[in-house]
């Protein structure tokens, strides 16, 4: 069984999320957990005024009609759905829903690209994908605005780090056919500032890395197409980027490849240390211009 938590609100961005969620092969049977916030930036005491408690049932009435309409568009895909209405800060609340339930993945919607849109993402999905137990998939409407009967592109972030294998991992777990494309994309650093003498020996080492890069990707790549897997390798390129801002790199191959989505693995970290996710996972996180998988052993963060 997959046990998915969505979180809506109602809004665009949730409506896209639910759509992505619908096209991904997830193993079944799907059990979807519906969840939408009501705020209410009071104590309870303060609910006997009765503006207040007119305010708290408008919320909560317009939150089920959320849930009931992604209820109806899960109908065929979920085998299972169940509704809860959550209450207090969003972020802590989506999270200790997932916690509570014991889900796979939560899957929510992103908030725009403006410098507004970043702030708020930051308070509520980068919370979520930080703190939360399990993968998180932050769903949003690609640019270039696919179709739903187009091959999905997908971009996996991947080096010799434990984070990168848990993302193939969890990955590997869907049932991918030949309808995705996929890059296995792999980052050389590039450093900046060395005196001319030290030139040869950083050119050498660049070599080596990329050389040992592409060795990796290669044997990434064995492992999504190994059986049972329907993947072929014509389906998958081995890419790689040298540059001095892997955050830059990486959203600029996602825009040049036109990707749905792209999968990152998140490195085995205690409780205290999931405060802070990873620069390079948060930085995609926020500026990615497609739907971000951050990719979680729940079983390891739980023993953390």
């Amino acid at each position: 069984m997959t046990k998915v938590l969505f979180a809506t609100d109602g809004s665009p961005q949730a409506t896209s999320s639910l759509e992505f969620l619908r096209r991904l092969s997830l193993p079944r049977p799907i059990d979807v957990e519906l969840v939408s916030n009501v705020f209410i930036p009071l104590n309870q005491g303060d609910l006997t005024d009765p503006l207040l408690r007119d305010f708290r049932i408008h919320q909560e009435s317009a939150a089920d009609q959320f849930l009931a309409a992604a209820e109806t568009s899960l109908a065929g895909y979920a085998d299972v759905t169940a509704r809860r209405l959550l209450h207090g800060d969003i972020g802590h609340s989506i999270v200790e829903a997932a916690e509570q339930s014991d889900c796979d993945l939560i899957v929510m919607g992103a908030t725009g690209h403006s410098g507004i849109g970043r702030m708020l993402l930051g308070s509520v999905s980068d919370y979520v994908a930080t703190h939360a137990p399990c993968s998180v998939l932050i769903g949003r409407q690609p640019a270039h605005q696919i179709s739903q009967e187009d091959p999905m592109k997908i971009t996996i972030g991947y080096n010799d780090g434990a984070g990168s294998e848990q993302a193939l991992d969890e990955f590997l777990k869907l049932r991918w056919d030949n309808a995705v494309q996929i890059s296995l994309l792999g980052v050389v650093a590039i450093f900046q500032g060395f005196s001319p003498d030290l030139m040869p020996n950083i050119i050498e080492y660049r070599t080596d890395q990329r050389v040992a890069a592409l060795r990796h990707l290669k044997q990434g790549r064995e492992r999504l197409i190994a059986p049972p897997s329907q993947l072929s390798s014509d389906q998958i390129a081995c890419d790689i980027v040298e540059t001095d801002h892997v955050g830059n790199a990486v959203t600029e191959h996602l825009d040049a490849h036109q990707s749905d989505l792209v999968v990152i693995g998140d490195s085995h970290r205690s409780r205290i240390s999931r405060m802070l996710l990873g620069s390079v996972s948060r930085f995609v996180l926020q500026h990615a211009r497609c739907s971000v998988w951050i990719a979680r052993d729940k079983t390891v963060a739980n023993e953390a």
